[in-house]
């Protein structure tokens, strides 16, 4: 063929370099081929407990890297194959269709390669399931008017836990409303209870999973006392307990009192009081821990005392111990010969259970193979001991586990009574395979620095760039970046969020890779304030928390409104309002980060933001464009090419088709720091607890955690009413010292306020912290509209502008406007009356037989209250309570106050009347 002919010739004349080139590829083909399977499995993915009811659909994933690694599954210790039981394998993940008493159980993947297998923790898969209540008797239960009164419930058992609901006044609360709080342990508390709130409870259990609902027999009832004088006691609990805590989760331990007068409860542990400790805090008279950890665990006293009687039986005790999952590290050491020895180290609390594993095969005690809770010792190793070894641990609150892997040199067996080579790791220091804990995530951590040289410090707080506004109402996109790595990865974040606002809101918590940058945080409350917590973590363990607060959108709910017409531009529109003072934070050693909130559009949507910036130190400097076109949705941008060793200040300009808004007040000096550790604080305090005390007062704690060991002098604490958009209505209140709790005095009743907080040194100030929103007390008595003294809009007797002050205002003068008008239609009406009755006589035409002959007129309502005038003859009628009668006048109880003389009147009026009535003629 003449192909053929053409090809030899080539082949023949180019055969040593085609032969080369195909040897170089199947050689590379060949090593990445044997790289993969060489590699040691990590698990990217453990699978999760999972609480289902029967006939319900269980997935469970798993993954692990390299991406070859083969995935296998067990259930109970058995392997389980695809189609066993109904079961689908996936090539990460386990599909149940329909949950059966045959697939419950304790389920583990197990990654392989050719190295060895690693197997994952455990996976309790179990059916939900709610239990009926117990029979109980019914209970009579007393408490003192205004104290709180406890309805218990004693839920019955329930996988998940099943969640309280109660019937108050044939109405059914799932959450806490009112003076009614629902608490974590199932129990009412009725706050400041009076005679409206007797009557009969009953409690009823809600299972989420199978969503089965279930009524307790019985009723309790309760009854309020009215008693002149009676000594404190504890209602709640009735004797003193023993909880057990696990670390990192919230604890809320109950004490309520009653007596008359009210009894003050205060509270103390191992005998210090807790009234300034930062980690606690007060919800009525009961105490709240919002993550327990070692520390925390102690004997906690609640004593009640209201001066009446000190009796032993106000004082009740908790014993509280807090319970700690299981931290694993494996060390493997050569003893001597062909002997080895690994070592575990299992800490948690309770003391967890340890099982020894070779490549995810249990071990059992052997003439070869001894082992303990701590160690194994594997003696005549051969080739067939090669692979991986793990140490697992439970303890009931959770599982971990850690494995060393073990290579033996020889490549073959060696000679008779000659122990074989051992390594101890692929680099021949592997001391152990660093400890790994699951995360959330399923990611497997490393704990230790030990093998990394130098000292290894903490991850600094990363950089949050999301937006502090949502338009969704559900959901929030949060984003951020590390601050500076130091060399060491970071290994996850650990995040957490709650309701600001609610005292009984609870963190969520999650856990995610280091080296992801995003996460969606979902099931979130329409137009909320939410704060945020995130913190890096490396081998050196946890670092600094950075803190934000977001607000989510209002969203739509029910009938959607019909799109609105378009605005048409006009003249009186105008360009945006300028955007807040923006924020500059630290990005690297020539940038900064410039984050700002717009504000109003003015009627058309902002296009885009300019910033702008100029040197401080420069006398007459002009501003200059750093960024502009920035789109709408970016609220933060990087700012570069800034010089080392110099101060600059930002604005923000916001943009839309009219034009451009004035710009931001500008932002705090900003110093580019020239390859030192600033010396002015980094990080400002978080507050931890705020409580309004009274009408005027509010209390506030907090924490701090220096960073770099920078030294601080004190705190700044800034606070105005919330409706406020003026950055000088800030007014700021100075804490010296280390101390951590302040009083903000001489506020505004029943007015919301922001605060918030920096740390201050001779350098400067931090960051700000957190930002709280809370309400002060309204006043114990507060007036009506009507005996609010005339003072005039805008000038209160304090002479400070109050914002709640204004509805009062505007009432006020509505009222006098139609006061006035009433006054003044007074004689007009009598004028009408009479002029008819006159024409009627003039024109000798009979007037109507009218007992009580009126004139009448109808006003328009105000605020839903029909305002109804009339003008009686007859001086002793009054108009019904809460009419306001013709002379628009009205007593403190809804009577009607006369003008002075209008009896006489009347009666004048009715003699005209009867003079005016035509004489009988017969027919």
């Amino acid at each position: 063929m003449p192909g053929k002919r053409d090809w030899t010739p080539w082949m023949k004349k180019n055969r040593a370099p085609v032969l080369c080139t195909l040897g170089a590829v199947l050689l590379c083909c060949l090593q990445s081929g044997a790289s993969v399977p060489d590699e040691v499995p990590v698990f990217t993915e453990e699978p999760a407990s999972v609480v289902q009811k029967l006939g319900g659909s269980v997935s469970l994933r798993c993954s692990a890297r390299p991406a070859l690694a083969n995935i296998s599954w067990r259930l109970n210790g058995q392997e389980l194959l695809d189609g066993d039981f109904g079961a689908v394998l996936g090539p990460n993940s386990l599909y149940i269709p329909s949950l059966s008493n045959l697939t419950l159980g304790r389920y583990q993947c197990v990654a392989s390669t050719g190295v060895g297998a690693l197997a994952s923790v455990l996976a309790n898969v179990t059916a939900a399931k709610l239990r009926d209540f117990e029979p109980d008797d019914h209970q009579e239960i007393e408490v003192d008017e205004g104290n709180t009164a406890v309805i218990e419930c004693h839920l019955p058992e329930s996988q998940p836990k099943a969640q309280v609901r109660y019937s108050v006044k044939q109405e059914w609360l799932e959450t806490s409303k009112g003076n009614y709080l629902i608490m974590p342990s199932g129990n009412l508390q009725i706050a400041n209870a009076t005679q409206e709130d007797e009557g009969p409870y009953k409690c009823a259990a809600y299972n989420p999973v199978t969503q089965e609902v279930k009524t307790s027999i019985s009723a309790d009832r309760l009854r309020i006392r009215r008693s002149t004088s009676e000594a404190a006691r504890i209602i709640y609990p009735p004797a003193s307990r023993s909880i057990m805590a696990t670390k990192g989760q919230r604890l809320v331990l109950e004490c309520v009192a009653s007596g008359i007068p009210t009894p003050q409860v205060t509270w103390a542990k191992d005998g210090q009081d807790l009234r300034y400790v930062n980690n606690t805090r007060f919800l009525l008279s009961n105490l709240l821990i919002d993550a327990v950890g070692e520390s925390d665990s102690g004997t906690y006293a609640c004593q009640a005392d209201n001066g009446i009687l000190a009796s032993a039986s106000a004082m009740v005790l908790y014993n509280v111990q807090v319970s700690e999952p299981p931290q694993v590290t494996v060390e493997l050491q050569q003893v001597y010969g062909g002997t080895v020895r690994f070592t575990c180290q299992a800490r948690g609390k309770p003391a967890p259970s340890v099982t020894w594993l070779h490549n995810a095969r249990p071990l059992s005690p052997s003439p070869r193979h001894r082992l303990t809770s701590r160690m194994l010792r594997v003696s005549n190793v051969g080739l067939q001991d090669e692979g991986l070894y793990q140490c697992m641990a439970e303890n009931g609150v959770g599982s971990s586990q850690a494995s060393a892997r073990l290579i033996i040199a020889s490549a073959v067996v060696p000679p008779r009574g000659k122990p074989p080579s051992i390594f101890l790791s692929p680099d021949k220091v592997l001391r152990e395979q660093p400890p790994v804990r699951p995360g959330p995530g399923g990611a497997m951590l490393p704990l230790d620095c030990s093998e990394l040289p130098g000292q290894v410090l903490p991850a600094e707080a990363p950089i949050i760039l999301s937006q502090p506004r949502t338009g969704k109402a559900d959901y929030y996109e949060l984003t951020w970046r590390p601050r500076h790595e130091r060399g060491v990865p970071v290994l996850e974040y650990m995040i957490k969020y709650r309701k600001v606002g609610d005292p009984l809101a609870e963190w969520t918590s999650s856990s995610i890779s280091g080296s992801l940058h995003k996460l969606t945080l979902a099931k979130l409350q329409p137009d909320s304030l939410y704060e945020v917590e995130m913190a890096a973590k490396n081998c050196a363990g946890l670092g600094q928390p950075a803190m934000m607060t977001f607000r989510t959108g209002k969203g739509r709910r029910g009938k959607i409104d019909p799109p609105k017409t378009p605005a048409v531009p006009s003249p009186s529109l105008s360009p945006p309002e300028a955007p807040d003072k923006p924020t500059v934070s630290a990005a690297t050693e020539t940038s900064a980060y410039v984050t700002w909130i717009p504000r109003g559009n003015r009627g058309f949507p902002i296009q885009s933001f300019r910033v702008e910036y100029k040197k401080v130190k420069k006398a007459g400097e002009d501003w200059v464009t750093a960024v502009e076109n920035i789109p709408p949705s970016r609220l933060s941008v990087e700012i570069t090419g800034l010089e080392k060793g110099t101060s600059y200040k930002f604005r923000v300009v916001a943009v839309n088709v009219i034009g451009s808004s004035p710009p931001s007040a500008p932002s705090k000096a900003y110093a580019v720091v020239v390859g030192r550790t600033p010396e002015r604080p980094v990080d400002g305090p978080y507050i931890t607890y705020n409580e309004a005390i009274n009408e005027t007062s509010i209390i506030l704690k907090w924490t701090y955690t220096p960073v770099n060991n920078t030294p601080i002098y004190g705190f700044y604490i800034y606070y105005r009413p919330t409706d406020s958009d003026n950055d000088s209505d800030y007014k700021k209140d100075v804490v010296e010292g280390d101390k951590y709790w302040h009083s903000i005095t001489n506020l505004q009743p029943e007015t919301a306020y922001d605060i918030k907080m920096q740390s201050f040194n001779e350098k400067g100030e931090s960051e700000f912290g957190n930002v709280v929103i809370l309400e002060t007390k309204a006043r114990p008595n507060q007036p009506v509209p009507s005996e609010i003294p005339d003072y005039s809009p805008g000038t209160p007797k304090d002479g400070v502008p109050r914002p709640g002050d204004l509805p009062y205002f505007i009432v006020v003068i509505v009222l006098g406007a139609f006061i006035f008008i009433i006054v003044a239609f007074i004689p007009f009406c009598l004028w009408r009356t009479w002029a008819k009755q006159k024409q009627t006589s003039d024109m000798c035409f009979p007037a109507v037989p009218s007992p009580v002959p009126s004139c009448q007129y109808t006003m328009v309502p105000l605020q839903g209250l029909a305002l109804v005038g009339r003008c009686p003859l007859d001086g002793h009628m009054t108009g019904p309570h809460g009419v306001y009668p013709v002379n628009g006048e009205c007593g403190m109880n809804g009577k009607p106050h006369h003008l002075p003389g209008r009896q006489q009147e009347e009666a004048d009026c009715d003699m005209e009347c009867d003079t005016l009535l035509p004489q009988t003629v017969p027919n």
